[in-house]
């Protein structure tokens, strides 16, 4: 398994994991047992939430834009979603364990080159790209974790009050990495942390436009119709660097659906894991 950042238990003195499950306890100085997020994620809490967007939100989508309407209520269970997106050195890991295709560009595989599971010198902290669906799904189930749903991934991004993007209603090219932000490239993951969402989870504006593991079907209620509903694409959320802030980066966007096999260097993924009793 991938070696994680360091963890600062600080008021905690001691950390099990309880009988190989992968639920992680920690002891308090009371003697308390409580349950910790796993390493480098953050627990999400479930409940009734609203998933898409209002009239009253504007301009949404893509063109006509009615794929988020209506918005509606759905049941989630809580979960824990990474806190940043899958970096390259990351996934050179798992190439190395598993043998999986290098990330690449197959049109022209010399513009993000890795010198066999090693990315690109200096880019081991970027979030890796050119992933398609199966290869992000892989890497999940690797790391025991799987891909989010849409819905857990749009809670996520912008928590139960219905702002727009992470921090707030109020779009700011400073606070992710999108094309407006000027870049012209991904940066470390977490380099924007006045971007974070409501629950710690940092890049959910921009940096890489992210797989989850829905398929693109109207929402309920919606009496939209769409030759690309059905089980034939992937839901992408999430901005990129290399894609305008509108609509890409709102969190209720959903204008962004591919095949599974597709491949971009705008593309990239984060894994979530349910919460175990």
């Amino acid at each position: 398994m991938l070696t994680a950042r360091p963890t600062v238990l600080r008021s905690w003195w001691l950390l099990l994991v309880a009988g190989g499950s992968g639920v992680l306890l920690a002891v308090n100085a009371a003697g308390v047992v409580e349950k910790k997020a796993p390493p480098d994620m953050v627990e999400i809490p479930g409940g009734k939430v609203a998933i898409g967007s209002r009239q009253s939100d504007g301009i949404v989508g893509l063109q006509i834009g009615v794929d988020e309407f209506p918005q509606w209520e759905t049941v989630l269970m809580p979960f824990y979603l990474d806190r940043y997106e899958v970096t390259n050195d990351q996934y050179s890991a798992f190439l190395k364990a598993t043998g999986r295709p290098l990330p690449r560009d197959e049109k022209d595989p010399d513009y993000f080159r890795w010198e066999g599971p090693t990315p690109p010198p200096g880019q081991g902290n970027h979030p890796v790209m050119y992933v398609n669906w199966y290869d992000a799904d892989a890497y999940c189930r690797w790391e025991d974790k799987r891909l989010p749903t849409e819905e857990e991934w749009e809670l996520a991004a912008r928590g139960t009050d219905g702002r727009l993007w992470p921090w707030g209603s109020e779009f700011d090219a400073k606070k992710c990495n999108v094309n407006e932000t000027g870049l012209k490239w991904t940066t470390p993951v977490g380099s924007f942390p006045a971007g974070v969402s409501p629950y710690g989870v940092y890049d959910l504006c921009g940096n890489v436009i992210e797989w989850t593991a829905s398929w693109y079907q109207p929402y309920p209620g919606s009496k939209l119709k769409r030759a690309a509903y059905g089980e034939k694409y992937k839901v992408i959320r999430g901005g990129a660097w290399a894609l305008p802030y509108e609509p890409w980066s709102r969190s209720a966007s959903r204008g962004f659906a591919q095949p599974p096999d597709y491949k971009h260097r705008s593309v990239g993924f984060r894994c979530a894991q349910d919460v175990k009793k």
